[in-house]
């Protein structure tokens, strides 16, 4: 089971959302604000992804107890947050292969075979560290994050149905492209998945701060 003291254990980005869901104000804001800046570091591919979502989803839960009554609810309004920075990853991941295809010689066939896959694992991805989090959770944070899983698999993620919709639209736009890539059996290219990665994760910083400056000027005219 996780043990709380070992809080400082974790990444920033862990701590961060424990601190967001004991305060209790605008966690779904505050947990997916915590998930973007962690994801937009470095590269985005489904390795780092998985690390930064697995540190939060345990940051949030260690702070269940101190939730009191409403920890389902804090919980729940933390993984939502998670759920609306994948959905924007999956976003980014889509405009990064877009950008790739009008560049198809500095990219291989593996790069690009690669990044469809990880769009189409994402939701599963994201489900699946729910539940190895919960199996090594204490027992209020371990039954809350189960129901909410359970929640998840039945009604979807937002991740899920961007990265379908993300799918879907470049098998439409660049699906003779990549057939051709894939035909020609390019493979020369070593270091493009780190470029791909690298790529989506400067689409993702343009992202984030749109819907940061979208939400000052919210804030600004409820003033």
């Amino acid at each position: 089971m996780t043990d709380p003291g070992k809080a400082e254990k974790l990444g920033n980005e862990a701590k961060e959302a424990r601190a967001a869901v004991e305060h209790g104000e605008n966690i779904r804001d505050s947990v997916r604000n915590i998930t973007l800046a962690a994801l937009q570091r470095g590269r985005l591919d489904a390795l780092e992804t998985k690390r930064v979502v697995r540190s939060v989803i345990q940051g949030a839960s260690q702070a269940v107890g101190k939730a009191g009554s409403k920890s389902q609810q804090a919980l729940g309004e933390a993984l939502a947050g998670i759920d609306d920075a994948l959905a924007k990853s999956a976003e980014a991941s889509r405009l990064a292969i877009e950008e790739a295809a009008g560049r198809l010689r500095d990219y291989s066939r593996h790069d690009l075979e690669k990044a469809f896959n990880e769009l189409k694992a994402l939701e599963n991805m994201f489900l699946d560290t729910v539940r190895e989090v919960a199996d090594h959770s204490a027992a209020e944070a371990r039954e809350t994050l189960q129901n909410l899983l359970q929640h998840a698999r039945n009604s979807g993620t937002s991740a899920g149905g961007t990265a379908s919709a993300a799918i879907t639209s470049l098998e439409q736009k660049l699906g003779r492209t990549l057939r051709e890539v894939a035909a020609a059996g390019t493979d020369s290219a070593l270091s493009t998945s780190s470029k791909l990665a690298e790529a989506a994760a400067g689409f993702l910083a343009g992202i984030a701060d749109a819907l940061d400056a979208k939400a000052k000027s919210l804030r600004k005219d409820k003033k």
